[in-house]
């Protein structure tokens, strides 16, 4: 029989082993994560990595992030805009850790972005492929970029109905409706909102139903606003869902996302119709929108004025000229009626029977009446002749 011995003497002999093969050496591995539990206060994570062949579990191990290497969460998050959690492939750098009561661990030194970064463009290439080949009328590859019916959409003039998807209570909910609020030129905006978690498992779900509802109500809205906050615990795979995008794409009013990170275009960036980066861009596109709108009526207005200004100088130069002309018609006109009341003056003067005696005409006259015909007068009447300087009397004889 074999002499015993203590269970920490054993589990010391396997630490020193370890030690001996492993020890001042780190490791570069991919596994997946799951059972993360992140301890912010006292600044270390706890969590099993696995690997998969199929559905069965090849291998797994427990791992730990110390407090000395805590900051690659953050890093982690804000680079990669999703939260460190379960059910990620990751690639790490680890060093193999073991104690006698705790036993195995793997001590997480580095974490891989890039790696991530790789693998979730992959995933969203693969969703922007599959929109592109079962709806090509909704999204297609141009020139190689990604376009969508949505980016056609002609923008109202003025867009002051607006519907906002947000999460409620959020940073990116308040800083949207702050900047809409507080535009210098006092725009009155009128916001429904359709709140909605924007990470978690549930996130695109609620998304793709609040989206559906504006939809539904389409003529009510000029724009629909799709935002979230920044921070270090980011999700943006909710923005990366198929069904999401597709309706997106389709629909009837422009889509505008303002998901609040740098680094990241997301699926829904890509098949919106505007990307703004933050919540307070994507309000703050609205207000440019509208000022761009006053801008060019106000121009309007003055080229209207302009137009006013030229055409009643226009008509003042033209009764100018047609007083101008009325004016000279008018002296030519009445210096010819002063020359034909002169010709009609001199005419009737010449016709006045003094005139006319004047010629060696005489005037006969029987019983005070002028005779105009030899018929008048019979033989023996006395008439009166008129000559210019006087009369005379006579008798008529016979004929």
């Amino acid at each position: 029989m074999k002499p015993w011995m203590n269970l920490s003497d054993l589990m010391g002999g396997v630490r020193r082993a370890l030690e001996a093969g492993f020890n001042g050496h780190t490791f570069r591995i991919i596994a997946e994560t799951t059972d993360v539990k992140i301890y912010h206060n006292r600044q270390y994570v706890f969590l099993n990595l696995i690997e998969k062949q199929g559905t069965e579990i090849a291998a797994a191990a427990g791992a730990v992030i110390w407090r000395d290497h805590f900051h690659l969460i953050k890093e982690f998050e804000n680079i990669t805009g999703i939260a460190f959690e379960q059910n990620l492939q990751v690639v790490l750098e680890v060093e193999i850790q073991f104690h006698e009561r705790y036993g195995l661990r793997l001590n997480i030194v580095d974490i891989d972005t890039a790696y991530t970064l790789g693998k979730m463009e992959q995933e969203r290439e693969k969703v922007l492929r599959k929109l592109a080949f079962e709806v090509p009328h909704l999204v297609w590859l141009e020139d190689g970029d990604y376009i969508s019916a949505n980016q056609l959409l002609n923008k109202s003039l003025v867009m002051q109905r607006v519907a906002l998807i947000a999460a409620p209570g959020s940073d990116g909910r308040r800083d949207f409706l702050k900047e809409l609020q507080d535009n210098t030129w006092n725009i009155a905006y009128e916001v429904e909102e359709f709140p909605a978690s924007v990470q978690g498992q549930n996130a695109a779900g609620e998304l793709l139903r609040q989206l559906k509802t504006i939809i539904s109500r389409a003529a009510e809205f000029d724009v629909i606003a799709m935002v979230r906050g920044g921070g270090s615990n980011t999700d943006l795979t909710a923005f990366d869902d198929y069904e999401l995008a597709k309706t997106i794409a389709d629909c009837p009013k422009p889509l505008l996302t303002g998901i609040g990170h740098d680094r990241n275009i997301s699926v829904a960036d890509v098949v919106g119709h505007t990307m703004l980066k933050t919540p307070t861009r994507c309000a703050a596109a609205i207000t440019e929108h509208n000022i761009a709108f006053l801008g060019w009526l106000q121009d309007s207005q003055s080229r209207v004025a302009n137009a006013a200004n030229r055409f009643f100088e226009h008509g003042k130069q033209q009764a100018n000229d047609a007083a101008r002309r009325l004016k000279t018609a008018a002296s030519w006109l009445l210096e010819s009626e002063k020359n034909k009341l002169l010709q009609a003056e001199k005419y009737l003067d010449m016709l006045q029977p003094a005139k006319t005696l004047e010629m060696g005409y005489a005037l006969i006259s029987k019983n005070g009446h002028i005779v105009t015909s030899h018929k008048e007068v019979l033989e023996n009447d006395n008439i009166e002749i008129r000559f210019s300087d006087g009369y005379s009397h006579a008798l008529i004889t016979p004929k």
